[in-house]
């Protein structure tokens, strides 16, 4: 086995390694999805906390995947290793491309900020023992009232974002709503 001491990038990846990294993501979201659907899972404040920072790192990080994407058709067109199975202009459909990752590196960078923003929001928030009830289940009732307003939610937008997000053509003149906001505090 290699010893990954020796490459200060790491191991290196061939196609099929690089595939494998992509196509675990969904299972990873997938996996913590049902893991912060409520207890056991996500029980404390710096868990949350801890979630949001991965979430902003790993977008920040989508921003760089997104960019060395878009390098390497380049590259690979400069060198003319490029074709199309239906004929298209191969230069086109590249530009159309480029366009569509420079708006979702947009997006990512904008995504970034507020996960960054609502980590710093939660930043002092802690937890303490539940006041004493005469109803020793308030906790799962709780629990049950959120997951029904998630129901309700789910009911009024019934597909997932993803498959929302996919249905959508890229190369629309459809605003971008996903923008940077400006934080009020100093560590902006």
């Amino acid at each position: 086995m290699a010893n990954p001491m020796q490459d200060p990038l790491g191991p290196s990846h061939d196609d099929q390694d690089t595939t494998r990294l992509a196509a675990a993501l969904p299972d990873h979201v997938r996996s913590l999805n049902h893991a912060t659907a409520g207890p056991p899972g996500l029980t404390l404040p710096s868990t949350a906390y801890a979630i949001l920072g991965n979430l902003g790192a790993a977008t920040f990080g989508l921003d760089q995947l997104l960019d060395q994407l878009n390098r390497f058709f380049l590259r690979e067109l400069q060198a003319g290793r490029l074709g199309h199975d239906h004929g298209e202009d191969i230069t086109e459909v590249l530009s159309r491309h480029g366009q569509s990752l420079a708006e979702a590196r947009r997006h990512a960078q904008a995504l970034c900020t507020v996960l960054t923003e609502a980590q710093a929001e939660i930043n002092a928030v802690h937890s303490h023992p539940a006041p004493l009830k005469n109803d020793i289940h308030a906790h799962d009732e709780a629990y049950e009232d959120d997951r029904a307003g998630a129901s309700l939610a789910a009911a009024d937008f019934p597909i997932s974002i993803t498959e929302t997000l996919l249905a959508q053509r890229p190369n629309t003149d459809r605003p971008s709503y996903a923008q940077p906001r400006r934080s009020n505090s100093q560590e902006a």
